[in-house]
């Protein structure tokens, strides 16, 4: 195999990066230039993208945003505020063979390792998308892993099967209270039911205004997404989400209610809907994206939805170093 090469992506390179998202298993919307540079500007964070290339043709890369911490030393993550999946996104191998795959893999991997390394980075945290798995070629190199969950639910089955005799209730109990289930595109008026939820916990709102706005002008603009809410008959907003989408899967992005309404059975009827809408789009699979937070993970337990693991590595070399010295 030709020797890869690697460096930071150009501008002139972006589109070729968004084609590798689009067709890589490993791709997701949140890997697009649009969504990071958005969360780049929103946030104010630098972002780079590093891509391998093979006779000039993009064949994998990781998208990082970057810091300075304490206004000196540089840090990367691949995700940051509303942004769940990012990092490493590696073309199909072209041999079906498994020793092949591994191969091409792990020197692209290896690639960007090297890569990395001339950045100096004070710390790199990579999370990535579930579907990449193999990340050995780091845990070799000293990485530390840490494993994440999500649930998918496959929308090719029988819908009635992703509700079990509670969903049911709830659903049957909604339509009692004539909860109706309408699209929703104010984006204000969601933000502050947004504020409203985590208030309840003595939480601040997981993001700001602006950069939500941001991230839903993205959704709209490139039409991978929704807003949609659970209206009472009063005309009142019981509970609303963003449910996104790419060529692969679908993802409930982001979910507010109103405590008023948790039991009149609003939530459940707009979860349920949403796997009928989706479906209806021609999309195989929705990820629910609420496997690390144990209330939200009781509530989609029952949806029968499937467990999946995904995994986070991180290099804290001068982490420990810096801890050794004070």
């Amino acid at each position: 195999m030709k020797k890869f090469d690697t460096g930071e992506l150009t501008r002139a390179d972006f589109s070729q990066w968004d084609t590798l998202v689009d067709h890589s298993p490993h791709g997701t919307m949140f890997h697009r230039t649009s969504w990071l540079e958005a969360c780049a500007r929103s946030l104010g964070k630098k972002l780079k993208i590093f891509g391998c290339f093979q006779d000039g043709l993009l064949i994998g890369g990781c998208s990082l945003f970057v810091e300075l911490k304490w206004g000196v030393v540089p840090v990367a993550r691949s995700i940051c505020t509303m942004t769940p999946y990012g990092g490493l996104v590696f073309s199909p191998s072209p041999s079906k063979g498994v020793h092949k795959q591994e191969s091409f893999s792990r020197q692209i991997a290896s690639s960007l390792i090297q890569e990395f390394k001339k950045e100096h980075y004070f710390s790199i945290s990579i999370l990535n998308s579930p579907q990449f798995l193999d990340i050995r070629p780091f845990t070799s190199n000293g990485w530390i892993s840490s494993v994440f969950c999500t649930y998918y639910i496959n929308l090719g089955n029988n819908l009635e099967s992703h509700a079990d005799s509670l969903v049911k209730q709830n659903i049957r109990k909604a339509e009692k209270n004539r909860i109706s289930i309408e699209p929703f595109s104010d984006i204000s008026r969601y933000y502050a039911l947004l504020c409203e939820t985590y208030a309840r916990k003595n939480k601040k709102p997981p993001c700001s205004k602006h950069l939500i706005t941001e991230l839903f002008s993205v959704i709209k603009n490139q039409n991978c997404g929704e807003m949609v809410m659970a209206k009472t008959r009063d005309d009142e907003t019981a509970c609303a989400e963003i449910v996104t989408w790419d060529n692969q899967q679908a993802y409930t992005w982001s979910a507010a209610s109103d405590s008023r309404y948790f039991n009149s059975g609003a939530p459940s009827l707009l979860r349920f809907d949403d796997l009928k809408r989706i479906r209806a789009k021609g999309i195989p699979m929705i990820n629910m994206m609420t496997g690390n937070v144990p209330e939200l993970s009781n509530f989609t337990a029952h949806f029968n939805p499937a467990l999946v693991y995904y995994y986070q590595i991180s290099n804290r070399m001068f982490d420990d170093i810096l801890f050794m010295k004070m």
